[in-house]
């Protein structure tokens, strides 16, 4: 093995335990991949709640509007902060895309499904804004993505259709979903994450893979064949549901893996970010190359 490739995999299990150690560790990895990054607009509130508050990344290109993705981060539904993300819209707007990381109400504070309302809040706010700023596309649907309980939070805001038609929205607003390791057919709650977040919300109020998923928009469902958190079976599963997936399984890779595969140092793995990619430019285009 090589002395580079040694160094890659050790970069990438160290960094895979610092982020699942905590979000203090992940502000650390934030800042190596990302460094002082902010966002152009910041603490836009979406909601009342003080959890309702997201930033905006914008590309740096010309006065060109952007098509908008939307990054919900994981945690367990139960912590996460929209700053120590700033590595993930650094990768989108480099793509020229707009971002969005909206923070989000969190257990034990509420429970399910307020986390999927407040995704469904974030889209019908960021819908009225692109109207209102030149710098991103009006009346374009949006890409959803996410890493984990985020990713989650981006299929299952679609995939009950009561969500977006509470916020006066249909699926036909939504461009695509990028779901990064994301749990979709989870039930029984065996675990205290899902236990604390889902009580004992049936299988078909919560599950992805048990609503009607005829009217999903494409999804890419990235997942790690080495995921010990949430097993690759979910993505599997959810590929052979919905009417148009593509799967990708990424060889040796765990839970983290598939999100610091979109930094930039010793951590990015074109194994993930190629398909990201591709999946950007075939669904939602832009005029960046």
């Amino acid at each position: 093995m090589s002395p580079k490739k040694f160094l890659g995999i050790t970069a990438n299990s160290l960094l895979a335990i610092m982020l699942l150690a905590g979000c203090d560790k992940l502000g650390a990895y934030n800042h190596w991949q990302a460094g002082d990054l902010k966002p152009d607009v910041a603490d836009i509130s979406y909601g009342p709640d003080k959890r309702q508050v997201l930033d905006l990344y914008l590309p740096d290109v010309s006065a060109r509007p952007a098509p908008l993705v939307i990054w919900f981060y994981g945690g367990s539904w139960a912590s996460g902060d929209r700053a120590k993300y700033a590595f993930v819209a650094k990768r989108f707007t480099e793509l020229g895309y707009a971002v969005a990381i909206p923070d989000y109400r969190l257990v034990p504070d509420i429970h399910f499904p307020a986390f999927i309302e407040d995704g469904a809040s974030t889209i019908a706010f960021m819908d009225r804004y692109a109207k209102q700023n030149p710098k991103l596309l009006a009346d374009t649907p949006v890409m959803l993505a996410g890493h984990s309980a985020g990713a989650y939070n981006a299929v299952q805001v679609v995939a009950d259709k009561r969500y977006l038609d509470a916020v006066g929205l249909d699926s036909s607003a939504i461009a695509g979903i990028i779901g990064l390791s994301g749990p979709y057919d989870f039930y029984p709650y065996d675990v205290a994450a899902t236990q604390n977040a889902f009580g004992n919300t049936p299988a078909d109020e919560s599950q992805p893979v048990e609503m009607d998923l005829a009217h999903m928009p494409p999804l890419l469902l990235v997942t790690g064949t080495r995921d010990h958190t949430v097993f690759p079976r979910n993505s599997r599963r959810l590929a052979e549901l919905a009417p148009t997936a593509e799967l990708v399984e990424v060889p040796g890779t765990g839970h983290a893996g598939t999100l610091i595969a979109l930094g930039f140092y010793l951590t990015t793995d074109k194994q993930v970010l190629a398909p990201v990619r591709q999946f950007l430019q075939g669904t939602l285009p832009t005029a960046q190359k």
